[in-house]
């Protein structure tokens, strides 16, 4: 576990913007970008501003499909019919980083999940990936935060 050196901090409240989907497992590789590209559209359509970073909520345990939220941290509330707009407030999380590429988070979540087990934790619905790194960054250096808020 000490490549993922989980703990538990307190977020600071913020505010997001994305799209809300159930997502077949094998389309991700696609609807990411996409969907990243639509928000940060919206947004700005709306005349709101995205101040990052880049998140996935996955709400409930993925299978075949993942029943997932994608967007961005934006620096205040926007209104669009296609947009989920959400205020969350300041909370503590259990948070682990994953540095790699995304195709090995699941090596990451196989090393956390027993972890959290073991400290009978009282775990929200949903858990994030915040994306703190951009595309730019070679796939090796990408820094991914598993984020699973406490209730």
């Amino acid at each position: 576990m000490s490549d993922l050196k989980p703990c538990i901090h307190t977020l600071p409240a913020w505010t997001a913007a994305g799209i809300r989907a159930v997502v077949p497992m094998s389309e991700l590789p696609t609807v990411f970008p996409e969907t990243f590209d639509k928000v940060a559209r919206l947004v700005t359509a709306a005349g709101g501003m995205v101040v990052g970073p880049a998140y996935a909520r996955y709400f409930g345990m993925p299978t075949d499909v993942v029943d997932m939220e994608i967007g961005f941290g934006i620096a205040a509330p926007v209104e669009s019919e296609e947009l989920v707009v959400t205020a969350h407030p300041t909370r503590r999380a259990v948070i682990a980083t994953h540095i790699g590429p995304y195709d090995t988070l699941a090596e990451s979540y196989e090393k956390l999940m027993p972890w959290l087990e073991s400290q009978d934790l009282d775990l929200d619905d949903s858990m994030f990936e915040f994306y703190d790194t951009g595309p730019e960054v070679p796939p090796a250096d990408t820094v991914t935060r598993l984020v699973f808020p406490l209730d």
